[in-house]
């Protein structure tokens, strides 16, 4: 299979990319800079706004792995911006899976204020593109994802929040790579945690 991740250099995403090429699938990073990518992979990097350099990524892979994040709440909308043209770059391409992740906070509609707000706010509007797109999609939300290693096992519950309160990078991104081949969690939000 041949999968493009985005924030293939971010702390989740690099075990993306090392699970996925151990499973010995093919995997576009998609950066902001070609040095943050991992070696054996095809780079594309940009601003994952930019509709044409996301079409370059997404052309001709089999499914799409997103562990892009909001960084601050100065960038929103930043994120779901993103989301919103992966999204668009699938379905044009013909690339029916899509994975994504997300905090808890993807789960309900109640309202967060605080510092987290923005995130609750753009996980939201995520979850709206998904929905809306037709697409094989799949959510994943963690809690708090923390530097733990991780322990190559996770706890998974369709559309309710994982029953730990940590998850480690590791442990989220076999999660991601996992989805791909759930067809059970299509259509779902699925909550990980940490086993």
């Amino acid at each position: 299979m041949r999968i493009a991740v985005f924030g293939a250099g971010g702390r989740t995403g690099r075990h993306v990319v090392r699970i996925a090429l151990e499973r010995e699938h093919d995997v576009v990073a998609f950066v902001r800079e070609p040095s943050e990518a991992s070696t054996g992979v095809d780079v594309v990097a940009g601003d994952a706004r930019d509709a044409a350099t996301v079409g370059r990524a997404v052309a001709g892979t089999d499914a799409v792995i997103s562990v892009l994040a909001l960084m601050s709440a100065d960038a929103e909308p930043e994120y779901s911006e993103a989301t919103s043209t992966i999204v668009a770059a699938a379905g044009s391409s013909g690339v029916r899976r899509v994975v994504i992740t997300a905090n808890n906070d993807v789960l309900t509609d109640r309202e967060v204020n605080g510092e987290f707000a923005a995130h609750a706010r753009e996980h939201r509007r995520n979850r709206a593109t998904l929905e809306s797109s037709g697409l094989d999609w799949t959510i994943l939300a963690a809690p708090w994802v923390t530097d733990d290693e991780p322990r190559g096992a996770y706890d998974a519950i369709l559309d309710e929040r994982g029953p730990g309160k940590r998850t480690a990078p590791g442990d989220f991104a076999l999660a991601c790579v996992d989805a791909l081949e759930r067809g059970g969690w299509i259509g779902h939000v699925v909550g990980i945690t940490s086993a």
